[in-house]
């Protein structure tokens, strides 16, 4: 289902959960106010009160017989059901509060939660509407989601540690795999929602990228935690996804890219000392040479590595290569199509 239609859906849930909660309290508000208010059409309202029928609620009209102001027929309001979240909505909320920066496995079930909350509320849906135009966002750079089915698998065996039987897709190769896994840790980094776990065959932690998970099924081999495990180590040390052996990493900032490094955490250790230009020297401890060296080449040449060397030798290869890429070429460019 398409981001679209499932905004249209949890919209069409609110209207009729709130429009069930008022008529069982003796709500007389007429269908061209109940349209004005959700902001929609009055043949939405009617859709939605035959929706209410059909699930067994009888609708009572006027005295004409006609729904201009609809509500539950007497004896039927001990009907109107109480709101109540279930076990996997608390927890998709409990998860975005504390995770917000996180794709939440569980986000089927927040969709759901968000609608009961919506109708809930004193006024229906049509102010929170109105609110969400304030907010807007990119999707640039976001992964695509993981498979619903997948994930709940996936937090289920973390819960009741589990084994499980995968099938993974390479992101080099692209070829399928297959082996048996321990889930640990789901983490979210940068937009993707990550598996931190260990293949039994290999030893040592494993991390998986969980959309490139393409099925998964639980076992009854239930696995043990190695007691010196400490999964805290990817928060304190990691740069984003890989674990290495933490190293600290002096850069210098050019004055006018300073405010827009300095306006942003991007580790737990970092500190900023400004320079007597108008830069300044941003210091950090953490593993993963490989994503630190892509987030300093994203700065261009507005970043300049002072240590480790090490560090430093590598980019330096890596703009050699990129200036023979970039080399001036004396080759007509080829013409734009209309």
């Amino acid at each position: 289902m398409s981001e679209k239609n499932v905004r249209r859906r949890d919209r069409q849930i609110v209207r009729v959960l709130w429009l069930l909660r008022a008529l069982g309290e003796g709500s007389q508000v007429s269908v061209t106010e109940l349209a004005r208010r959700f902001g929609t059409r009055r043949e939405t309202i009617y859709r939605d009160l035959r929706t209410l029928e059909d699930l067994g609620y009888p609708i009572q009209g006027d005295e004409n017989g006609r729904f201009s102001r609809p509500r539950l027929l007497e004896g039927q309001r001990a009907l109107k059901p109480e709101l109540r979240l279930t076990s996997d909505e608390c927890s998709a909320l409990v998860s975005m509060i504390r995770h917000p920066g996180a794709m939440i496995p569980l986000r089927k079930h927040l969709a759901a939660a968000a609608a009961k909350l919506e109708a809930m509320q004193p006024l229906p849906a049509a102010e929170t509407v109105r609110r969400e135009k304030v907010f807007g966002s990119s999707q640039v750079g976001l992964k695509r989601p993981s498979d619903d089915q997948v994930m709940e698998s996936l937090v289920e065996a973390i819960l009741t540690n589990r084994r499980c039987q995968i099938t993974y897709r390479s992101p080099k190769t692209g070829k399928e795999k297959f082996y048996e896994y321990d889930p640990y840790r789901l983490r979210s980094v940068a937009g993707g929602i990550y598996c931190v776990g260990r293949v039994p065959e290999i030893g040592g932690l494993t991390t998986l990228a969980t959309e490139r998970i393409l099925s998964l099924k639980l076992t009854a081999t239930v696995f043990d935690l190695e007691p010196d495990l400490d999964l805290g180590r990817y928060e304190r040390e990691a740069f984003g996804v890989t674990l290495d052996d933490p190293m600290t990493v002096i850069v210098r900032v050019r004055a006018n890219q300073a405010a827009y490094v300095s306006e942003r955490e991007w580790h737990p250790t970092q500190k900023i000392r400004p320079l007597p230009d108008g830069g300044i020297e941003l210091t950090f401890c953490a593993g993963g040479s490989f994503e630190i060296e892509r987030w300093i080449l994203g700065w261009g040449d507005a970043m300049e590595v002072v240590a480790p060397e090490s560090l430093r030798e590598s980019l330096r290869l890596k703009c050699q290569a990129m200036s023979k890429i970039y080399k001036p070429s004396k080759r007509v460019p080829v013409a734009a199509s209309l």
